[in-house]
């Protein structure tokens, strides 16, 4: 466990930090991209339930694989994100000790997800396995009152202040806006990114406010991953089927 009071560095727009890649911004349009995905996993999921070809339950979560990794989506209250209204977005990026058991981590992670019932604004959780075994989480909701709500939640406080510097090395966490919505075409914009690392003798953090918000780059050729929920959708029964490379566990 860390010991000592942590010291809050503030970082420029453009300032990586010597021995600290994560703070890199190179990192931005990584993340970006990553968090698109998971996007357009969302939207597509809720465009379908909107439609009626799939039911979407509360809180339960949808599951499935894509060339073998993980991804997950839980939609705690469809009609706030089916609005159309700008949200508010919170990206999670970790770096995970590789040599550790991380039952208790995954068992906090749980937890975390049976608690969005008790805050209501909190309106999606959506995480993505990456090749190297870390995860990428994305989470929407109403105003920013509504996150700070729940990161006060017992089960979220210990998991960030307990369990986080003992499983992970590093973590960076986005805040930013979608305007527009799920139901929009438009991109997340980041507006402040917060970094903490864990392998330090004291603790060590830092955050970059961002005067400008930081979009995607704008691509010629769609970039939406294969085995999206789009093409496990199955039209005449309302399930999700198993296409080449994608299944569905509920």
């Amino acid at each position: 466990m860390q010991r000592g009071r942590a010291i809050t560095r503030t970082l420029g727009a453009d300032q990586a930090v010597r021995n600290r890649p994560f703070t890199s911004p190179s990192l931005y349009g990584r993340d970006l991209t990553i968090l698109g995905y998971i996007l357009e996993d969302l939207r597509t999921l809720v465009g379908e339930a909107r439609r009626g070809v799939v039911t979407v339950a509360a809180h339960s979560p949808v599951e499935w694989t894509v060339h073998g990794l993980r991804r997950r989506t839980i939609v705690c209250e469809l009609e706030p994100l089916a609005r159309g209204t700008t949200l508010c977005v919170v990206g999670f990026f970790g770096d995970r000790h590789p040599d550790r058991d991380l039952q208790p981590l995954e068992d906090a992670n749980a937890d975390i997800v049976l608690e969005f019932r008790n805050f209501p604004g909190i309106l999606s959780y959506s995480s993505m396995e990456l090749p190297d075994g870390n995860w990428a989480n994305l989470v929407l909701h109403d105003v920013p009152e509504s996150s700070e709500r729940w990161r006060q939640g017992e089960r979220h406080a210990r998991a960030s202040t307990e369990l986080a510097p003992q499983y992970y090395r590093s973590v960076r966490i986005h805040t930013g806006t979608l305007p527009g919505g799920v139901v929009g075409t438009r991109p997340i914009e980041l507006s402040r990114t917060k970094y903490w690392d864990f392998t330090s003798p004291r603790p060590w953090q830092a955050v970059r406010e961002l005067s400008q918000p930081i979009v995607p780059r704008p691509v010629t050729a769609p970039t939406r991953p294969a085995g999206r929920v789009p093409s496990i959708v199955a039209p005449a029964t309302g399930t999700l089927a198993e296409p080449k490379g994608a299944r569905r566990r509920i």
